[in-house]
């Protein structure tokens, strides 16, 4: 295949663990798809991650403009391929009976049942039943089977190497074994002091991957853990903070109906698990409620995660803890890009998300407010600890974010921040640069690197 003279050069955007793959790349990929002779194809290895980001979301709908085909993995496991990303979430065969099913059988495979013989056998055996009637759905749907062969035609591999090793990569790995790849982590932290990078054992080197990295503090783990050549790790910055992504984001965004508050806080979601049990997020969310809506009379916008689903969980909690009644009045969800909510919201509050780094892209300060005390699976002798001993994870330990583990610490950052922004803001943006060094122009800086790769 070819344009003009040149031969077309293809590059498969991994996206494991899911959009957070899609969302560093995608300033990256603009600036490749403004060169004549580049295609781009979206692979989902996990089916869910087409259906728990919001088709209605700005990140959804801006990726759309920027791929040309989208190849998926259907519950059944087979593959399939389709031209939009709203055509792939479509075909996907997925009822709400059968993720009740799915869920049943691995309590049973995975669960304490799974000590009894019996109740394994009958997981594996639900599981197989299961996936026999997503196929047959399938089949009836007419959904277009991917031929793993075209990866042949692949010049080059955009993903986060961190996450190559999940089992659900595992075809992926051994289909694309001599195909270069390019790495980017698929969050935004300070991933230099978390477990994956601190690892007690350094691996065989590998020379087919290059790691554009957003710090250089994260050098040593790569080459440790992950086995790339000091000359393949190329400081980035962070491409998704260059003003010109920015302001595309915003522009893009500004064409959505529906008007944000005037005076807002941010509230960056999070789904209730181990770090944040259900009775404890209800808790932060009244109390943010309570300081936020009631002693200062703002307003919350809250953003979900995309593994926090309105009719769950989750969606009783904020239902509970806000007030059903007050939705409209003093909060609402929204499926706007982080972005577009930091530039328009006073300032933000999180329970733990990377998103606290794009808001200092935007000079935002956030309020981590977390409580890990007697949490064992986070308050142990491992924890990374705060300058008073309290456990704490790496935006809190990295200094750049505001943490907050009560209301009473939640009521100080607030009054700090309303009456004295430049003075609180400040120290969490120089932490920032810092850590980052960030640059404008690293979305373009590393386009033109991959370009280079694949063309010699």
């Amino acid at each position: 295949m070819s344009i003009g003279s040149y031969k077309c050069k293809i590059l498969l955007l991994w996206c494991s663990p899911g959009f957070g793959v899609v969302d560093i790349w995608l300033p990256v990929i603009k600036k490749l798809k403004e060169k004549e002779n580049i295609k781009i194809y979206f692979i989902f290895p996990e089916s869910s991650s087409l259906l728990l980001e919001n088709k209605n979301s700005d990140l959804f709908n801006i990726a759309e403009q920027f791929l040309d085909k989208v190849v998926y993995r259907g519950y059944s496991g087979r593959w399939f391929v389709a031209s939009t990303l709203i055509e792939a979430r479509t075909e996907i065969k997925f009822s709400s009976l059968d993720r009740k099913i799915e869920i049943f059988s691995i309590r049973l495979l995975y669960g304490k049942g799974s000590k009894y013989f019996f109740l394994k056998a009958l997981g594996k055996y639900i599981s197989i039943i299961s996936k026999y009637f997503i196929r047959i759905k399938e089949n009836i749907g007419n959904q277009v089977p991917y031929d793993f062969s075209l990866l042949n035609d692949v010049d080059g591999i955009l993903c986060d190497i961190v996450k190559e090793g999940k089992s659900t990569n595992k075809e992926l790995r051994n289909e694309c074994k001599n195909i270069l790849r390019f790495s980017m982590f698929h969050a935004m932290g300070a991933i230099w002091a978390t477990p994956s990078f601190t690892c007690k054992e350094a691996i065989e080197k590998r020379s087919d991957v290059i790691v554009y990295s957003m710090s250089h503090l994260e050098e040593s783990g790569y080459k440790k853990c992950f086995g790339i050549l000091k000359e393949n790790i190329i400081h980035a910055g962070i491409p998704r903070h260059d003003d010109d992504w920015i302001k595309f984001i915003c522009n893009k965004a500004a064409t959505v109906e529906g008007d944000l508050f005037d005076l807002f806080v941010f509230v960056i979601g999070r789904p209730a698990s181990s770090l944040i049990p259900p009775e404890r997020k209800k808790k932060t969310l009244r109390d943010m409620y309570n300081v936020i809506c009631i002693e200062h009379q703002l307003k919350l916008v809250i953003k979900l995660h995309p593994k926090e689903s309105l009719d769950g969980i989750d969606g009783d909690i904020y239902r509970d803890a806000l007030g059903l009644e007050n939705y409209g009045k003093n909060w609402v969800f929204s499926d706007r890009h982080p972005f577009v909510l930091g530039k328009e919201a006073i300032f933000c509050v999180s329970f733990f998300s990377g998103v606290v780094k794009d808001m200092l892209a935007l000079n935002k300060p956030t309020i981590e407010y977390l409580d890990l005390s007697g949490l064992a699976l986070h308050d142990n002798k491992e924890s990374l600890r705060d300058e008073c001993g309290k456990p704490v994870f790496q935006y809190r330990y990295a200094n750049l974010v505001l943490g907050a583990d009560s209301r009473k610490d939640l009521e100080c950052h607030v009054e700090m921040i309303l009456n004295h922004y430049k003075e609180v803001t400040f120290p969490l943006y120089l932490k920032y640069k810092e850590y980052y060094s960030p640059f404008n122009g690293s979305s373009k800086m590393v386009a033109n690197d991959i370009y280079k790769r694949i063309t010699i």
